[in-house]
């Protein structure tokens, strides 16, 4: 045999004996670690409301806001999440909800 294989074979050896030596001590730091990447990902994990739709009147301007709540499942902290864009026109009936409901309505409400 040439002395690559040799080297191949005693390094594997040793290897073995290494891992065998330190197996408790292996097993202990992969369960350690995994249990670190766990709580991490309950940390993120995120539960979240429907999302609501709604038009408001800000002044003169019109924007659509979309709402939706988020809680950690860890924590239990409630953030409120929302966006808005404004929009140039709003229908004629809209307008009168506006003046009836004051600066906010409600348009659409779906589960997420």
């Amino acid at each position: 045999m040439d002395p690559i294989t040799w080297a191949i074979i005693i390094g594997s050896a040793l290897a073995g004996v290494a891992v065998g030596y330190f197996w408790d001590e292996i097993k202990e730091w992969a369960s350690r670690m995994l249990g670190h990447i766990l709580d991490a990902i309950n940390t993120a994990i995120e539960i979240t409301s429907d999302a609501t739709v709604y038009l408001v009147k800000q002044g003169s301007r019109f924007y659509k806001r979309i709402e939706v709540y988020v809680r950690n499942v860890r924590s239990n902290a409630t953030t409120l999440k929302y966006k808005e864009e404004e929009i140039a026109e709003v229908p004629a009936d809209v307008e009168e909800q506006f003046r009836k409901k004051g600066n906010r309505v409600k348009v659409l409400q779906e589960a997420t």
